[in-house]
């Protein structure tokens, strides 16, 4: 394993993380298929996949000049009490769900927080999404909170997904929750990935 591939695995997960792109995620995916393993191949499975929802929500929204990413992830001010009720749930899911420092590194909600700003076109596929992100959470959180029973860790992650797949919900709220629980999930691979690293002492050899 190169510590090349694992400085740029790391630079990439901290650019997404401020502000995701499918540049970054396209440099993330390289450097994890150099990394090897089962952990990066899971960590690159969750790229790939935001790497495409970002593509389809990108080609749905760039006809708006209202719908840029710095819009969408850096306005402070909450776009509507639903999107904001709808925040603080997903905080405390994710919360419940890990248990770990992953939420503390996401301003949960902030892809959410200028979402009236954010109009796509109907149609975005979101059940796909919320099949794969509730197979993801559901690995993830079986390893971060093994004492969580069954239906608790289903009602945590119901809390998280069910508004994908609520036409009810606007495009906008349901493009911004969809990136948020994304970021969460690929931080929770890396994370585990990074400290796995980090504590094997071949790592540093195998240059």
């Amino acid at each position: 394993m190169s510590d090349t591939a694992l400085a740029a695995a790391r630079t990439a997960f901290d650019r997404i993380m401020v502000e995701p792109s499918p540049a970054d995620l396209w440099q993330l995916q390289k450097a994890l298929l150099v990394i090897g393993g089962e952990p990066a191949a899971r960590a690159r499975a969750v790229a790939r996949a935001f790497h495409a929802c970002l593509r389809s929500l990108e080609s749905k929204s760039a006809s708006r000049a209202a719908s840029r990413w710095g819009a969408v992830l850096g306005t402070a001010a909450v776009g509507s009490v639903s999107a904001g009720e709808m925040r603080a749930r997903q905080e405390g899911a994710l919360e419940r769900l890990l248990q770990s420092g992953v939420p503390a590194m996401l301003e949960i909600g902030s892809a959410m927080k200028s979402a009236q700003a954010w109009e796509i076109e109907a149609g975005l596929i979101y059940d796909e999404l919320a099949w794969f992100l509730y197979d993801e959470l559901w690995d993830v959180s079986a390893t971060a909170r093994p004492e969580l029973s069954p239906a608790e860790r289903r009602d945590q992650i119901d809390v998280l997904l069910d508004p994908l797949l609520d036409s009810a919900v606007s495009d906008g709220d349901r493009a911004g929750l969809v990136v948020n629980v994304f970021l969460a999930v690929l931080a929770a691979r890396l994370v585990s990935l990074f400290d796995g690293l980090s504590r094997d002492p071949r790592s540093a050899a195998d240059d």
